[in-house]
């Protein structure tokens, strides 16, 4: 992915891996993947300010199978683009798929004048690419261009570089067969009297659904399929659809016949109003009469009911988890659709909420106030929002301490010398490599943040987890290079 990799750890392995004095260095942006790592089954959410979402659902043709390749756009990056004196922005889509074994990659490119209200309904402006494609493994990249911007930056002096994002990742597509076969599942959402980015199919407008995404906006699921018979073979065809849960619970299902006809092109439409957020599975089936069995397909999908899943910025989701969920639990949650990471945050604070029986979650609540105070307090320039600086996640897991010594320009007994001294004295947890620097006084630039009394666990803490009541805790960060990027170096958590 464009994005680079998080730094190791969340909120729950615990600032206080400083123990021996290791630096923990201040978050990078959030990433999809790890290094070395695809972006996971699609739908490819990438975040930040020219975010969109990549879908592709592969079709038999003449020649086998072509490959549909849905890209959204959402209003959020609509909404900032770059434009010109007439309102518009302009756009460059580029994808490049090198499918099967070997051979030469196919690219496609498309550049588009967009304002900020070229969006049907809330869904935002997409675009379908078509390309041809063989059997197996599928790499895909897409990279999304804003023309008329500029990066900005030393490395980027005397260079002209829109600002941009991309994804790439791999996906695997079924054996085309000589005999009957069944498309992929093309989600999308029915729009009425729509304009724009509408695809027709069938007598309807409707939109590519690139995310998978029902419930709050579109409470009904729609989607298409198409199946081909052997040659020659027009008898009637027969379909079922069903909807399973992350159980393989069958919470939907519907069966139909359709005439006579050498292909079958269909439409499965389920009230969702009743379910629940989280992941779910659409299996199609399809035969012509009398067959004995039966062409499938299975595809992933979600349910989300919260404005947030819909239309927060991915990357803003995923900052936000990286002070909640352990590495791993971390890695997992940035592969889900977006209705299984609704379902999974509600959990998370369903356990951690004070009272259950009221309609206010507290400590959700205390963690976003937190969050948004973070925000404001230590955003510094190019280092990223102020929750995932060092500062910012002792104070949203903390709150304010109870003391603060702050020296900026460290004078007489006021100087790191002397408070690293102080710590050793006073402190049972080592110092370790926090040392001077130069001759003389050290003069760098530190606060020192004291917790003590009754402190109540960190606003994430799980309830059911055992721990230690903690009477004092001691936070020492220093500014290394003199320029307010203050950096966690001594803990006694």
């Amino acid at each position: 992915m464009a994005d680079g990799a998080r730094s190791p750890g969340g909120a729950r392995r615990l600032l206080g891996l400083i123990a021996a004095g290791a630096l923990v260095a201040g978050a990078g942006r959030a990433a999809m993947a790890r290094p070395g790592e695809g972006p996971g089954p699609l739908p490819w959410r990438v975040g930040g300010p020219l975010g969109f979402t990549v879908d592709a659902a592969a079709f038999p043709d003449t020649q086998g199978h072509a490959l549909e390749v849905y890209v959204r756009i959402p209003p959020s990056t609509l909404g900032s683009l770059t434009l010109d004196s007439a309102a518009t922005g302009k756009l460059r889509l580029s994808a490049r798929l090198r499918s099967g074994f070997a051979g030469k990659p196919s690219e496609l490119k498309q550049e588009f004048e967009i304002s900020p209200g070229d969006s049907v309904r809330d869904f935002g402006h997409v675009v379908l690419l078509r390309f041809p494609l063989r059997s197996g493994p599928q790499k895909l990249a897409v990279r999304l261009e804003d023309l008329r911007s500029r990066k900005r930056g030393l490395v980027y002096l005397g260079r002209n570089v829109a600002e941009n994002a991309g994804v790439e990742g791999e996906f695997q597509v079924s054996v085309p067969k000589v005999g009957p076969d069944l498309s992929d599942i093309e989600f999308v959402w029915p729009v009425t009297g729509a304009l724009g980015t509408a695809f027709r199919r069938g007598d309807r407008d409707v939109v590519p659904n690139a995310d998978r995404l029902y419930g709050l906006h579109a409470d009904d699921l729609d989607a298409y399929f198409t199946a081909r018979g052997n040659p020659g073979d027009s008898r009637a065809w027969r379909w079922r659809a069903r909807v399973l849960d992350q159980d393989g619970s069958v919470v939907a299902a519907r069966e139909s016949t359709e005439a006579s006809a050498l292909e079958l092109e269909a439409e499965v439409t389920f009230d969702l109003t009743h379910e629940p957020a989280g992941g779910y599975e659409l299996e199609v089936s399809a035969a012509h009469e009398g067959d004995a069995s039966a062409s499938t397909r299975m595809s992933k999908f979600s349910i989300a009911w919260r404005s947030e899943s819909w239309f927060k910025n991915p990357r803003d989701v995923e900052d936000a988890v990286h002070l909640l969920l352990t590495p791993d639990d971390e890695q997992a949650f940035t592969m889900m659709q977006a209705g299984e990471q609704e379902r999974l945050l509600d959990d998370y604070w369903r356990v951690r909420d004070p009272t259950p029986g009221t309609a206010l979650n507290e400590a959700q609540e205390e963690f976003r106030q937190r969050v948004a105070i973070a925000n404001r307090t230590y955003a510094r320039i190019g280092s990223g929002p102020g929750m995932l600086s060092d500062m910012g996640r002792v104070f949203i897991r903390y709150g304010e301490p109870s003391e603060v010594l702050k020296q900026v320009i460290p004078t007489g007994d006021n100087t790191l010398s002397q408070v690293i001294s102080d710590l050793v004295a006073n402190e049972d947890r080592a110092v370790g490599d926090v040392h001077q620097k130069g001759l003389g006084s050290d003069m760098r630039p530190f606060e020192v943040w004291i917790y003590q009394g009754d402190i109540p666990p960190p606003v994430d803490a799980d309830p059911r987890e055992r721990r230690a009541h903690r009477r004092r805790l001691v936070f020492l960060f220093v500014d290394e290079q003199g320029l307010g990027q203050y950096t966690l170096r001594y803990s006694t958590e």
